[in-house]
C-alpha cells in the first residue's frame, strides 16, 4: 500500500510533502521514546561497547549536547555515536544484537561492500553508529548519508544510490567525562570537532540547524551510498 501511495505522490509532485508529513509523525514517536529512554539507552550503549573493548565516542548532535548543554539537546531525539574502525571487532553487530540493539539499516558502498553507518533501535530509541577511519596523519573521518536528490528511497537504492558527505575530525586522545552520572569517552579536542561540524557559533542553540553558509570541514564526495534494510 505504501509503495502505491508513493508512486501516486511522485506523479502528482507531492512526494516531498508526503515525506515531510511522514517525518513529522516519525519524529513525534521518536521524541516520546527518547524522553523516556534516551538517557538509560545512551549509558547502556557505552557499557556494551566498553565490555567489547570498544570506545564509544559521542558525535554530532549528541556530542554538542553533552559539551554545551551538559546533557541532550532539547529538540534532539536520537543518539549519534562513533566507533574507531581500529577498535571495532569483526563481530560488533552480533555483540550489539545480543545486547538488545536491533539492527535496522546499514549504509554501504557497492564497490567493496564496506558498511560505514549502522542504525539500531533499543528501547524505542534510534541509535546511529558511524565508523571512523584514517583520513590522514592528522584526521579521522566518517560518512553521513543524505536523501536522494529527487528519487524515492527504494528507487534510489535500486539505481544510483544516495549522496553522502564526509566529516573529518582531528585525531586526539580520548578523555573520560561524566554526564548523567556516567563516564563517557570524549575527544580531548572536542571544541575542534564541534567547530568543524557546526561552525564557529556552535555554542549558540539553533533549532533546525543546517550547514548553510557556515564555515565547516564538510566534504562533498562523488561516492554514493546504498542501504540494506533489516527492518523496512
Amino acid at each position: 500500500m505504501r509503495d502505491i501511495i508513493v508512486k501516486i505522490a511522485l506523479k502528482l509532485g507531492l512526494y516531498k510533502r508526503l515525506v515531510a508529513i511522514d517525518t513529522w509523525f516519525i519524529n513525534r514517536k521518536k521524541n516520546r521514546s527518547f524522553t523516556k529512554n534516551g538517557e538509560k539507552t545512551f549509558i547502556y550503549l557505552d557499557e556494551v561497547c566498553r565490555n567489547a573493548g570498544v570506545r564509544m565516542i559521542p558525535i554530532f548532535g549528541t556530542q554538542l549536547g553533552l559539551f554545551r548543554d551538559n546533557g541532550f539537546i532539547p529538540f534532539d531525539n536520537d543518539i549519534d555515536a562513533a566507533v574507531l574502525d581500529t577498535d571495532r571487532p569483526d563481530n560488533f553487530v552480533e555483540i550489539m544484537r545480543k545486547a538488545g540493539f536491533r539492527l535496522e539499516t546499514e549504509f554501504f558502498f557497492k564497490e567493496d561492500g564496506r558498511v560505514v553507518i549502522e542504525q539500531y533501535d533499543c528501547n524505542g530509541v534510534h541509535v546511529d553508529i558511524f565508523n571512523l577511519y584514517d583520513y590522514s596523519e592528522m584526521d579521522w573521518y566518517c560518512y553521513v548519508g543524505r536523501r536522494h536528490e529527487f528519487k524515492e528511497w527504494k528507487e534510489a537504492n535500486q539505481t544510483d544510490g544516495f549522496p553522502c558527505v564526509i566529516w573529518p575530525f582531528v585525531k586526539c586522545d580520548m578523555v573520560e567525562k561524566e554526564y548523567f552520572g556516567h563516564s563517557f569517552y570524549m575527544p580531548e579536542k572536542t571544541e575542534d570537532w564541534l567547530r568543524g561540524v557546526f561552525g564557529e557559533d556552535f555554542m549558540t542553540p539553533v533549532k533546525g540547524w543546517t550547514v548553510g553558509e557556515r564555515k565547516t570541514r564538510i566534504i562533498y564526495p562523488k561516492e554514493r551510498l546504498y542501504r540494506k534494510c533489516h527492518q523496512c
